[in-house]
């Protein structure tokens, strides 16, 4: 028997979609969700998951179908997530 060990290989493949934009851009386009969907490949539930959440994680391959039938390129409707500044306090003494 051969030991199962955990992969971070989905983590590789999957990216931060970000549903307030991707919904701005469905309906600029005159879409319903099931028009997108079926454009983009991708099931409705898939579209309304994403549209729901101001951020949510999706697969890449999905992000880039959607961006395709959007018109837009994947950067477009990935979710821009900053991180906070790290702050330093140099004490010398």
């Amino acid at each position: 028997m051969t030991a199962t060990i955990p992969s971070n290989r989905a983590q590789r493949w999957t990216t931060i979609a970000n549903g307030q934009r991707i919904r701005e851009l469905r309906r600029q386009c005159g879409l319903a969700q099931a028009e997108l969907a079926g454009l983009a490949g991708v099931s409705l539930d898939t579209v309304a998951r994403l549209e729901r959440q101001y951020r949510t994680a999706c697969r890449t391959r999905t992000l880039a179908r959607i961006a395709a039938a959007l018109g837009e390129s994947p950067a477009t409707i990935a979710a821009v997530i900053l991180e906070d500044p790290v702050t330093r306090s140099d004490t010398k003494s």
